[in-house]
Protein backbone atom coordinates (compact mmCIF):
# COMPACT_ATOMS: atom_id res chain seq x y z
CA UNK A 1 0.00 0.00 0.00
CA UNK A 2 1.39 3.38 -0.92
CA UNK A 3 2.20 6.08 1.50
CA UNK A 4 -0.37 8.41 0.24
CA UNK A 5 -2.95 5.72 1.17
CA UNK A 6 -1.59 4.74 4.50
CA UNK A 7 -1.19 8.67 5.59
CA UNK A 8 -5.04 8.74 4.96
CA UNK A 9 -5.29 6.00 6.80
CA UNK A 10 -3.62 7.33 9.70
CA UNK A 11 -5.49 10.84 9.17
CA UNK A 12 -8.79 8.74 9.96
CA UNK A 13 -7.82 7.61 13.09
CA UNK A 14 -6.10 10.18 14.31
CA UNK A 15 -9.11 12.36 13.98
CA UNK A 16 -11.83 9.52 14.98
CA UNK A 17 -9.61 9.28 18.18
CA UNK A 18 -9.70 13.04 18.67
CA UNK A 19 -13.45 13.16 18.76
CA UNK A 20 -13.43 9.89 20.60
CA UNK A 21 -11.69 11.48 23.20
CA UNK A 22 -13.76 14.83 23.33
CA UNK A 23 -17.21 13.21 23.53
CA UNK A 24 -15.74 10.92 26.27
CA UNK A 25 -14.83 13.65 28.72
CA UNK A 26 -17.98 15.84 27.56
CA UNK A 27 -20.25 12.61 28.55
CA UNK A 28 -18.28 12.51 31.99
CA UNK A 29 -18.89 15.88 32.51
CA UNK A 30 -22.40 15.73 31.41
CA UNK A 31 -22.61 12.83 34.11
CA UNK A 32 -20.26 15.00 36.88
CA UNK A 33 -22.90 17.91 36.25
CA UNK A 34 -26.19 15.58 37.18
CA UNK A 35 -24.62 14.05 39.74
CA UNK A 36 -23.91 17.55 41.54
CA UNK A 37 -26.97 19.01 40.45
CA UNK A 38 -28.44 16.01 42.41
CA UNK A 39 -27.05 16.75 44.92
CA UNK A 40 -27.50 20.52 45.51
CA UNK A 41 -31.06 19.59 45.76
CA UNK A 42 -30.31 16.75 48.29
CA UNK A 43 -28.72 19.17 49.87
CA UNK A 44 -32.06 21.13 49.85
CA UNK A 45 -34.04 18.63 50.93
CA UNK A 46 -31.92 17.94 54.18
CA UNK A 47 -31.84 21.43 55.13
CA UNK A 48 -35.39 21.40 55.10
CA UNK A 49 -35.29 18.49 57.40
CA UNK A 50 -32.96 20.38 59.72
CA UNK A 51 -34.65 22.98 59.82
CA UNK A 52 -38.09 20.81 60.78
CA UNK A 53 -36.29 18.61 63.48
CA UNK A 54 -35.10 22.06 65.26
CA UNK A 55 -38.31 23.73 64.88
CA UNK A 56 -39.82 20.18 66.95
CA UNK A 57 -37.04 20.61 69.38
CA UNK A 58 -38.43 24.35 69.88
CA UNK A 59 -42.16 23.40 70.17
CA UNK A 60 -41.21 20.40 72.55
CA UNK A 61 -38.98 22.51 74.32
CA UNK A 62 -41.38 25.32 74.60
CA UNK A 63 -44.01 22.69 75.71
CA UNK A 64 -42.07 21.49 78.75
CA UNK A 65 -40.74 24.96 79.89
CA UNK A 66 -44.89 26.40 79.70
CA UNK A 67 -45.14 23.40 81.69
CA UNK A 68 -42.33 23.46 83.78
CA UNK A 69 -43.55 27.40 84.80
CA UNK A 70 -46.99 27.45 85.09
CA UNK A 71 -47.98 24.17 87.22
CA UNK A 72 -44.26 23.07 88.64
CA UNK A 73 -43.33 26.91 89.55
CA UNK A 74 -46.75 28.42 89.77
CA UNK A 75 -45.11 31.50 87.62
CA UNK A 76 -47.93 33.80 85.85
CA UNK A 77 -48.11 33.39 82.04
CA UNK A 78 -47.77 37.17 81.88
CA UNK A 79 -44.80 37.22 84.28
CA UNK A 80 -42.04 39.99 82.55
CA UNK A 81 -39.35 37.36 83.07
CA UNK A 82 -41.49 33.99 81.68
CA UNK A 83 -42.16 36.05 78.60
CA UNK A 84 -38.40 36.59 78.14
CA UNK A 85 -37.19 33.84 78.54
CA UNK A 86 -39.77 32.52 76.16
CA UNK A 87 -38.70 35.11 73.61
CA UNK A 88 -35.33 34.44 74.03
CA UNK A 89 -35.56 30.81 73.34
CA UNK A 90 -37.77 31.47 70.42
CA UNK A 91 -35.02 33.89 69.45
CA UNK A 92 -32.41 31.16 69.43
CA UNK A 93 -34.13 28.74 67.60
CA UNK A 94 -34.78 31.61 64.90
CA UNK A 95 -30.84 31.68 64.71
CA UNK A 96 -30.50 28.48 64.58
CA UNK A 97 -32.71 28.19 61.37
CA UNK A 98 -31.18 30.99 60.33
CA UNK A 99 -27.76 29.43 60.26
CA UNK A 100 -29.34 25.95 59.03
CA UNK A 101 -30.61 28.24 55.66
CA UNK A 102 -27.25 30.22 55.27
CA UNK A 103 -24.97 27.10 55.56
CA UNK A 104 -27.17 25.60 52.91
CA UNK A 105 -27.07 28.56 50.35
CA UNK A 106 -23.61 28.73 50.15
CA UNK A 107 -22.93 25.17 50.18
CA UNK A 108 -25.77 24.65 47.09
CA UNK A 109 -23.99 27.59 45.67
CA UNK A 110 -20.96 26.51 45.76
CA UNK A 111 -22.37 22.79 44.36
CA UNK A 112 -23.97 24.31 41.68
CA UNK A 113 -20.94 26.39 40.66
CA UNK A 114 -18.89 23.00 40.38
CA UNK A 115 -21.77 22.05 38.22
CA UNK A 116 -21.45 24.73 36.23
CA UNK A 117 -17.61 24.11 35.79
CA UNK A 118 -17.87 20.69 35.18
CA UNK A 119 -20.53 21.31 31.85
CA UNK A 120 -17.86 24.01 30.89
CA UNK A 121 -15.26 21.37 31.40
CA UNK A 122 -16.81 19.06 29.07
CA UNK A 123 -17.78 21.60 26.23
CA UNK A 124 -13.91 22.53 26.55
CA UNK A 125 -12.89 19.22 25.96
CA UNK A 126 -14.77 18.56 22.71
CA UNK A 127 -14.02 21.51 21.20
CA UNK A 128 -10.42 21.13 22.07
CA UNK A 129 -10.64 17.47 20.41
CA UNK A 130 -12.52 19.44 17.19
CA UNK A 131 -9.57 21.73 17.26
CA UNK A 132 -7.17 18.69 16.96
CA UNK A 133 -9.36 16.76 14.69
CA UNK A 134 -8.63 19.36 12.28
CA UNK A 135 -5.11 20.35 13.42
CA UNK A 136 -5.27 16.17 12.15
CA UNK A 137 -6.85 16.85 9.16
CA UNK A 138 -4.55 19.62 8.11
CA UNK A 139 -1.21 18.36 8.54
CA UNK A 140 -2.38 15.07 7.48
CA UNK A 141 -3.70 16.42 4.02
CA UNK A 142 -0.06 18.40 3.59
CA UNK A 143 1.56 14.89 4.45
CA UNK A 144 -0.82 13.07 2.23
CA UNK A 145 0.29 15.91 -0.48
CA UNK A 146 4.24 15.32 -0.17
CA UNK A 147 4.21 11.43 -0.10
CA UNK A 148 1.34 11.57 -3.70
CA UNK A 149 3.92 14.16 -5.33
CA UNK A 150 6.97 12.62 -4.38
CA UNK A 151 6.33 9.26 -3.75
CA UNK A 152 8.66 9.18 -0.83
CA UNK A 153 8.43 9.24 2.76
CA UNK A 154 11.13 11.55 3.38
CA UNK A 155 10.10 13.91 0.49
CA UNK A 156 13.07 13.36 -1.39
CA UNK A 157 13.40 11.67 -4.96
CA UNK A 158 15.69 8.83 -4.28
Amino acid sequence: MPLAELQLIATGLSVFSSISRGRSARSQAAFEQKQLEFQAKQDEVVSIQRINQRNEVFAANEAINRATFFSGLNRDPSDRSVKAFMNKQKEIAGKDVGQIEAQTFIQASQTRLASAAAGARGRSAFQASLLGAGSAVASGLFRYEEYRTTGSLFGDDE
